[in-house]
């Protein structure tokens, strides 16, 4: 038999005897939503996730862990050692994000995270667009800096100038995705390092 036959095969094997995965519905799809200040933000589901580990049980679509009801990311040194001597202090939060967000998630480690940071945390070169957010800066703003730039005129530092994306197709027409993203990193919502399991791409009524 050759190479390719016995590949087919073999993922023929996987696809009727199953991969240690069982599927469960997922949530339908959300529409893009806006807060009452009319920025826009993000909508999360929790829930079990989409997908259950045959072998044990839990769901796959972890996407925060808590440490005394704040998450891991955000959490004081003091906390966090006090959660890993008492598991009872730790929550474990699965679900889904709409794919507004999620298209957020991968605009921003697209072309963003090289400067402010993976997951939106800061770097030596930018600041950290989390604690931005948590200081106040809105979505007008968060869209000023990113189409326009910020030169040292602006308040940038010396040496740190944050250029103008207005022209950039990968980044303008996902500005408010992106800040969708950052807020609900700001917020506690979404720990770093996952990759966003997303609900199902929303489709406007005709």
């Amino acid at each position: 038999m050759k190479n390719y036959q016995k590949i087919l095969l073999a993922f023929g094997a996987i696809f009727l005897f199953g991969t240690g995965i069982n599927s469960i519905p997922t949530p339908s799809a959300v529409e893009p939503a806006f807060d009452e200040n009319d920025e826009p933000t993000y909508v999360i589901e929790y829930g079990k996730g989409d997908r259950l580990d045959q072998a044990t049980g839990k769901p796959l679509n972890l996407i925060q862990i808590t440490c005394k009801g704040k998450g891991v990311d955000q959490a004081s040194e003091e906390s966090m050692e006090e959660c890993r001597a008492d598991d009872s202090l730790v929550e474990y939060q699965y679900g889904w994000m709409d794919f507004a967000t999620y298209k957020g998630w991968r605009a921003y480690h697209a072309e963003c995270h090289v400067c402010h940071g993976p997951d939106a945390m800061g770097s030596t070169y930018a600041p950290s667009l989390m604690t931005s957010i948590n200081e106040g800066l809105s979505f007008d703003d968060f869209y000023a800096v990113i189409m326009n730039g910020r030169g040292e005129a602006e308040g940038a530092q010396k040496g740190n100038v944050m250029p103008a994306f207005g022209a950039n197709t990968n980044v303008a027409p996902h500005v408010e995705d992106m800040y969708r993203y950052v807020k609900a990193r700001a917020d506690d919502k979404i720990r770093r390092g996952v990759r966003l399991p997303k609900l199902p791409k929303w489709k406007d009524p005709e």
